[in-house]
Formats: C-alpha cells, sequence, structure tokens
C-alpha cells in the first residue's frame, strides 16, 4: 500500500528528528503551549491512535470516506484544543527518562500492526468507518508537519523527502477544499495573492 509506504517513510523521519534532540532541550518551548516533550508527546500519538485504533473491532462500512473528509467533517468539528495540549503534555510525560527509545518502540508496534492488516481494512473510529488507507495519511500529515515543528524548535534540519511533501500538501489542499480555504490557498500557491498570516488549514 502507498500509504504505508509513506507512513514508513514519516515515522522514520519523525524518529530521526527525536533522536537529534539535545538533552537539554526537552523542557524547551516548541509549538503554542507545548514545550519539545509536549510536542513529540503529541506526535507520538500518530503511533497510538494506530495502535488503539487498529485494537478496536472493523467497523461494517465507510462512513468517512477519505482524509479530507475526516480533517474536514470530523476532526476540526469534533476535538478540543484544550483536550489535544493536555493529551500531548500527558503522553510526554509518559515517555519518561529515555523519551528517545520509547518513541523507538512505538513506531515498531505501530508499523508492525500496520503492516499485518489485510487489504482493504476500515478503521474505527467513534463508531464511524474509514479506510485504512485514508486514516494513515492523516497520521502522515501529522508526522511530517509536527516534525518540522520539532526540528524548528530544536534548530535540526529536517529534509522531508518530496514524496512526503507531495502527500502531505496534497491533503492540506483538500482540507482546504472542505472549509472554504480552497480557492485562498490556491491564489497564494499561484503567485496571486499572499496568505493572511494567521492562516491555517487545521
Amino acid at each position: 500500500m502507498v500509504s504505508t509506504d509513506a507512513f514508513r517513510s514519516a515515522s522514520a523521519l519523525f524518529v530521526d528528528v527525536v533522536e537529534r534532540v539535545p538533552d537539554d532541550a526537552w523542557d524547551r518551548p516548541a509549538l503554542g503551549d507545548w514545550d519539545v516533550r509536549g510536542l513529540v508527546g503529541h506526535t507520538a500519538r500518530a503511533f497510538i491512535t494506530v495502535l488503539d485504533y487498529l485494537a478496536l473491532d472493523a467497523p461494517s462500512s465507510v462512513s468517512i470516506e477519505t482524509a479530507g473528509d475526516y480533517y474536514g467533517s470530523l476532526y476540526l468539528v469534533y476535538t478540543n484544543p484544550e483536550s489535544i495540549h493536555r493529551r500531548g503534555v500527558d503522553v510526554g510525560r509518559s515517555l519518561g527518562d529515555d523519551p528517545v527509545s520509547a518513541i523507538r518502540v512505538l513506531r515498531d508496534r505501530a508499523l508492525a500492526l500496520v503492516e499485518g492488516q489485510p487489504a482493504g481494512r476500515l478503521v474505527s473510529i467513534g463508531g464511524m468507518g474509514i479506510p485504512l488507507d485514508e486514516y494513515l495519511q492523516t497520521r502522515v500529515f501529522e508526522l511530517v508537519v509536527h516534525t518540522m515543528d520539532l526540528g524548528r524548535a530544536v534548530d535540526v534540519a529536517v529534509p522531508v523527502p518530496p514524496a512526503l511533501v507531495e502527500a502531505t500538501a496534497t491533503l492540506a489542499a483538500a482540507i482546504a477544499a472542505r472549509t472554504g480555504k480552497g480557492e485562498q490557498l490556491l491564489l497564494a500557491l499561484t503567485g496571486r495573492t499572499p496568505l493572511p498570516s494567521d492562516f491555517s488549514v487545521v
């Protein structure tokens, strides 16, 4: 599966940057109210949610058809920023005194589980079904974007492979199209008008 390959690549990118976090940087401010540990914890949820959701029984039908639909009709509607922040902090703390090793273990478990799934596997999210390939695209998005955030926070270069840039930007465009920001994004990408400083698709 192409998305499995992308998930593997994005996971490797994240782990590589986590391995290069300086020992004295884990309490450094990172993104919003997260310090580096909290940001790493939040990003690690890309592995944890895969493990948790694939442990559930597969739903009988698809109710979320694409990764864009996941963000446009579910994530952006039902998520709570305070809860997202708290979960990131909690996971960061749970990584313990050796967060690098803990992240490697989560990565390895998630990849092994994904690679063992049958073709056409559906994932249950709050009782709704999404194809595994599509759900993995959302995890790739989270891993790539937040790995870039992490690199900026700890002054580490993050050479994102072109295939991951394409996958992440494609999903960002899909989210923009579903949330009324598509034309604004297109105009900016083609050099017509700049984006406002607070523009975001998520």
